[in-house]
């Protein structure tokens, strides 16, 4: 016993060290797992992050390059177009000599052209010196010739000096700012021009200038909080951007730093210059950038020499990036801390549920006879258990037929004891060997009696065993709904003897032939009844209940109305929910109703209406096919 004793707290070390090792493994390996899984799902997360974040740009970008396309993409055509109609207006105008009248011809016809395009601001006749000869203004729609005496020299800019040489030959501007009498036009007007040059008599230069003010404003509403668009020039000076203190800085202050990629972020610049001819990308300074290279005019984009341009760039919101990496790595340690107290938890239960077996292996070998007395008691217990639970299940399915079963024993008790007491009579006058004439007579009727209870029984008998089989067959079949209300009522005389200030009142003047399900049928006049002596009246209450049916068409017309208590408006749409019960405490189930919803729309496919008012009472209206199919 000694030796036992010194033996044992070794044994457990040993053993509870082995267990610790076995789940600390378990615990790192499970761990390499989560960390595996973990980094897996940050990647592809990230990517996925990464896949929309391109596709959000490319979008935009394509968005973008297409309206720019469809605006200003053939500025070159359309003032070809302008200087030919021009030409062809003066020589239906060679007749008029003097120069009010030429100026005047021309004007209209700048005036016709303007109001083709809400682009066009400005439509301009040149000297080959840069002085206005005519001029037409459009803004809003309203298209105006300006006067003599406003007229301007535009000797110095740069569309004069590089104005072409060769008759059908367009020089297309860079984008800039429209400036007027020497000062930027407020609000800024990005302005692009097509200049052609006009020989013959009264040779000089066409000049068309193309607002592109709301086309920027509609390519700002193309931002989205996830990318934004920017245009810039050919220097890098920003035409339009998210950051409005930069937008033409290179234009207004030009000495200032940072009005410019190239200052601002001068990888991101680097990378554009040298890559932005198709759609490229560059990431840096904590964003996504994708940059395209757009010109001007499409025809000149496909020529060797120097052609304006402008780069479409978009790019991701700063804080995005840090944002993204912040919740998938928050996601990660969360994950890793719950699947650490998940694994601490199973260690320390495995543990508990080890030592525990151990001591209960212990106490069965010392407790084995006791053990198995008890654990045959408990098989006993468990089978009966089982059988309790069978017998349950069989009441449960029976339970729709007790009521009938009270009634059939209380409709068969009277009729049964008078053939007793008849035959009990008849005996004891063939005991008494004395055959009078009297005494035939009264066993004649005791007989007489007995027979008129037999047969009362047999019709209770009779009508229980009508509707047990019909609730038994699940099957289609014929049937009269007046005979299944009318055995279904018998049973319920027992019952409404308990409650005799109730009334069930039936009204089903003519044999309503059907086909269908007469046992369903039963069930849900049953149910009907049952919710209505349950809920609708005290148990000492007076009330009516009337079920009326009667054939409409090809259906059947079902009604069981009540005057009692109503239903309140607030659980009146819940009724035919399963489970719906206020009657939990009386042992209710909840779902009378809910089968009765169920049968007559699924089963019968029919139509159920519920109407009721507090203080008035409850009205079910049921409408079935009197032919349903097989």
């Amino acid at each position: 016993m000694g030796e036992t004793m010194t033996e044992k707290p070794p044994s457990i070390r040993q053993k509870w060290l082995t267990e610790t090792q076995q789940l600390m493994a378990a615990l790192v390996l499970l761990l390499l797992v989560v960390v595996s899984i973990s980094v897996i799902s940050y990647r592809f997360f990230w990517q996925q992050k990464e896949s929309q974040l391109v596709w959000s740009e490319t979008e935009l970008l394509t968005r973008s390059s297409s309206a720019f396309s469809r605006e200003v993409g053939h500025i070159k055509k359309s003032t070809l177009l302008l200087r030919n109609s021009v030409i062809a207006r003066l020589k239906l105008q060679s007749e008029l000599s003097n120069e009010y009248d030429w100026k005047a011809a021309i004007a209209n016809e700048f005036r016709l052209f303007a109001a083709t395009s809400e682009l066009i601001s400005q439509v301009r006749w040149m000297s080959a010196d840069g002085m206005e000869q005519v001029r037409v203004n459009s803004q809003e729609g309203i298209v105006s010739r300006v006067s003599e005496a406003q007229l301007q020299n535009k000797q110095g800019r740069p569309y004069i000096k590089q104005a072409p040489i060769k008759p059908d030959d367009v020089y297309v501007s860079p984008l800039d700012l429209n400036v007027d009498n020497g000062e930027v036009v407020r609000p800024f007007q990005p302005t692009v021009r097509g200049v052609v040059r006009i020989s013959g008599r009264d040779s000089g230069l066409l000049v068309v200038n193309y607002n592109l003010a709301n086309m920027f404003d509609r390519l700002k509403q193309l931002n989205s909080d996830l990318v934004h668009l920017e245009v810039l020039d050919k220097q890098g000076g920003w035409l339009m951007s998210d950051d409005q203190s930069l937008e033409w800085g290179h234009v207004l202050r030009p000495t200032e730093q940072g009005v410019r990629m190239s200052s601002r972020f001068p990888d991101v610049w680097r990378s554009i210059k040298s890559e932005a001819v198709d759609l490229k990308r560059y990431w840096g300074q904590g964003r996504l950038w994708s940059f395209m290279r757009f010109y001007l005019d499409e025809e000149d984009s496909l020529q060797p020499r120097d052609v304006p341009f402008i780069y479409l760039v978009a790019h991701s919101e700063p804080t995005m990036f840090a944002r993204w990496h912040f919740m998938l790595k928050s996601g990660v340690v969360l994950l890793a801390s719950i699947v650490y107290f998940l694994l601490a938890w199973w260690g320390w239960r495995h543990l508990q549920a080890q030592f525990t077996s151990k001591r209960l292996l212990k106490q069965l070998k010392r407790e084995k006879r006791q053990t198995e007395q008890a654990n045959q008691k408990l098989h006993d217990m468990n089978k009966r258990l089982v059988e309790l639970q069978d017998e349950l299940v069989e009441t449960s399915k029976l339970s729709s037929l007790g009521m009938m079963v009270s009634g059939l024993a209380h409709e068969i008790h009277t009729p049964l004891g008078g053939v007793k007491l008849a035959l009990s009579s008849s005996r004891q006058l063939i005991d008494q060997a004395q055959m009078t004439a009297d005494n035939v007579e009264r066993m004649e009727v005791s007989l007489s009696i007995a027979e008129k209870n037999l047969q009362r029984a047999l019709e209770a008998v009779s009508n229980f065993k009508r509707i047990a089989s019909d609730r038994a067959v699940q099957d289609v079949q014929p049937f009269f709904f007046n005979d299944v209300l009318d055995d279904l009522l018998f049973t319920y005389r027992p019952r409404l003897t308990k409650r005799p200030k109730v009334a069930v009142m039936s009204e089903c003047p003519e044999r309503i032939e059907m086909q269908g399900y007469p046992g369903v049928m039963s069930q849900i006049v049953q149910n009907l009844i049952d919710n209505a002596l349950e809920y609708a009246f005290h148990e000492k209450e007076a009330g009516q209940i009337r079920i009326t049916a009667h054939r409409v068409g090809t259906d059947l017309e079902l009604v069981v109305q009540d005057d009692g208590f109503g239903i309140a408006t607030e659980i009146l749409g819940t009724v035919f929910d399963p489970f719906k019960t206020t009657g939990r405490d009386r042992q209710h189930n909840g779902l009378g109703l809910y089968l009765v919803h169920q049968w007559v729309y699924k089963l019968m496919a029919g139509r159920l209406n519920l109407e009721s008012e507090l203080g008035v009472g409850t009205r079910f209206q049921i409408i079935i096919p009197l032919q349903i199919e097989k």
